[in-house]
């Protein structure tokens, strides 16, 4: 089977604004978000794989990504989330034909056991790394990022969990100064780069005050929580990268 990547919706180029001194990539105006940029990419180099699976926290984007992805090229989705309460996010993988699996105690390790020994089951699933991790999607960050014709900035600020898209950033703007707010589990030495981490001061399940949120759409337990904490330590004109709402 070839993958026809014109079938892939036309996603216009990420918007770029100036907000309270900070130049802002509004990637909450693209349905799943950054990651939506990127997956296409990597499912066109494995061109036999029908189901594409992925274990996913309720509230990460990629789960919503992968189904839009998928959706547009007529391939299936399968997600594994923690059992319980599907967020909004669940629900739009739903809509657009993802199949959910929802796990009992649904922590990572488990999650990750469960997704693999369901896709081994079948040759023609395959299972996408947690976050996004690979090669390609970082490349394809560096790609987007390079897109944007501006001027590198002095600092550059993002949530970093996996670390994909703060690599990504890197790459393209290798004398930029880069922070990573942690908003997870702790990055390695490989998932960071060269970021300086910052822990955010709420656990990973803990949306950030109502008081703190940026002025725009942003995800509550990742990029939110970024914000105050680049509005108290970074520079104006920083660059930050608002991956959804």
């Amino acid at each position: 089977m070839i993958l026809d990547m014109k079938r892939i919706m036309e996603l216009p180029k990420p918007r770029i604004e100036e907000i309270e001194g900070f130049l802002v990539v509004r990637d909450d105006f693209l349905e799943g978000g950054t990651k939506t940029r990127i997956i296409g990419e990597y499912l066109k180099k494995h061109p036999n794989v029908k189901e594409w699976v992925y274990p996913s926290p309720r509230q990460g984007y990629a789960q919503l990504a992968i189904s839009i992805v998928c959706n547009s090229l007529g391939l299936k989705s399968t997600i594994f989330v923690p059992k319980g309460k599907k967020s909004w996010i669940t629900e739009r993988v739903e809509y657009y034909g993802g199949e959910v699996i929802l796990v009992p105690m649904g922590y990572l390790s488990h999650l990750n056991k469960v997704s693999t020994d369901y896709t081994n089951e079948n040759q023609d699933r395959k299972l996408i790394p947690f976050g996004c991790d690979d090669e390609i999607m970082v490349k394809e960050i560096e790609k987007v990022a390079k897109s944007l014709q501006i001027e590198p900035p002095q600092e550059i600020w993002s949530s970093l969990n996996s670390g994909v898209l703060s690599r990504g950033l890197q790459r393209a703007f290798p004398k930029s100064k880069v922070y990573g707010v942690q908003t997870g589990h702790i990055p390695t030495e490989r998932e960071r780069g060269r970021a300086i981490i910052i822990k955010s001061k709420y656990d990973f399940n803990q949306p950030c005050k109502k008081s703190e949120l940026p002025p725009f759409p942003s995800s509550l337990h990742y990029d939110a929580k970024v914000w105050e904490v680049m509005k108290e330590k970074g520079r104006k004109g920083s660059l930050f990268w608002n991956v959804g709402k």
